[in-house]
């Protein structure tokens, strides 16, 4: 069975506008200061007859480095998408792009621990809830189906596993595929669905 396509389905994992305009915020002074200090200590070797070149730069590789990690990170969160063709999804990061055809894959669902302010595990499991996808010999693809205030929207859950039933598989990867199709059903009619 084949899916219909009408284009790519745009999935709604990315980042708010909200988290756009924080990661703005946050990353400004982590780019801004750095780069204060990086023309500073280049002023410094220039008005400083004694000084050393090398110094200087070794002195700027801390800076350089928090710089790029933000810069990275901030990029992530501009450049992070999903979308969904078929039954192939592509998830775009910062540098990579993956693609997964869910009617081959292997599926499964995962949520992660939830951390505490101590940082030790609190044993509850955070409502943030993972699709893996892996076909034979790829990379493993994780879309994530929940984000702090909600769930994907029904539609959107409703395609991810109408996707995942279209292809024919055997024994356990049959299983596994038809609980986890079974359980995004479930999720696009009610939210507050229990995962296991």
């Amino acid at each position: 069975m084949s899916i219909p396509s009408h284009g790519p389905l745009k999935l709604s994992v990315g980042a708010s506008t909200g988290m756009k305009i924080g990661a703005i915020l946050l990353t400004v002074p982590f780019v801004g200061i750095p780069l204060f200090v990086i023309s500073k200590l280049e002023r410094a070797v220039q008005l400083s007859a004694g000084g050393s070149s090398l110094e200087s730069q070794i002195l700027m590789v801390p800076f350089v480095v928090v710089m790029m990690v933000f810069l990275v990170v901030l990029l992530g969160i501009f450049h992070f998408r999903a979308e969904m063709e078929g039954s192939v999804v592509e998830v775009r990061g910062a540098f990579t792009t993956r693609r997964v055809d869910l009617a081959r894959a292997h599926v499964w669902l995962d949520s992660f621990p939830e951390c505490s302010r101590a940082r030790d595990l609190t044993g509850r499991r955070l409502p943030y809830l993972y699709l893996y996808a892996q076909e034979r010999g790829g990379r493993k693809v994780l879309l994530r189906l929940r984000a702090a205030r909600a769930f994907l929207p029904p539609h959107e859950l409703a395609a991810l596993a109408g996707a995942i039933e279209s292809g024919h598989r055997t024994g356990q990867d049959a299983e596994q595929a038809s609980r986890t199709a079974g359980l995004l059903r479930r999720l696009s009619a009610d939210p507050a669905v229990k995962v296991p």
